[in-house]
């Protein structure tokens, strides 16, 4: 039997609006090569929440997992209302970056990323932290119970247009 990857109490609509800005945006920017949301409407949004300056740092961080990752992510389109295990992860990451808990952050980023990846992906991560909080989007700090760290770490492949991003 396949275990869920899902939380129910933690799928996008149970998150607070801070986490919500911080998912919609990542996975649409993630899968920026679809026709909606375009970038100029990622870049409209988050104006509007005071966080612009952030997309940067989203891009750049999406940069870092497609050029580095040893282990695939799985990141759902922008509307659907459910989350996978390493969008919970990523969020974990921000929260913590947030919260000064950078090695926090660096731990989780290792999941998918080599040392060196992870230590890139940190400033645009503490710099998109530091924006949102500077707008008063606070990311609480869920404790995500971790999964299965054997299949974190073990190489993975998957076909290109899969809901995963590498």
């Amino acid at each position: 039997m396949h275990q869920s990857t899902y939380r129910r109490s933690l799928d996008l609509p149970a998150l607070c609006a801070a986490e919500r800005l911080f998912i919609w945006g990542f996975r649409a920017k993630a899968r920026s090569g679809s026709a909606v949301p375009t970038a100029a409407d990622i870049q409209q949004v988050y104006d509007h929440f005071r966080v612009g300056d952030a997309v940067p740092s989203l891009e750049s961080i999406i940069e870092i997992f497609a050029c580095t990752a040893h282990t695939a992510i799985e990141v759902h389109c922008p509307t659907c209302p459910r989350m996978s295990e390493s969008e919970h992860g990523i969020l974990h990451a921000i929260a913590a970056a947030q919260q000064e808990r950078i090695d926090v952050a660096r731990e989780q980023f290792e999941s998918w990323l080599p040392p060196v990846g992870a230590d890139w992906a940190l400033a645009p991560v503490r710099g998109l932290a530091t924006i949102f909080r500077m707008a008063g989007l606070i990311l609480p700090d869920r404790h995500v119970q971790s999964f299965d760290h054997d299949r974190t770490m073990a190489m993975k492949s998957w076909l290109v247009g899969s809901p995963t991003l590498h």
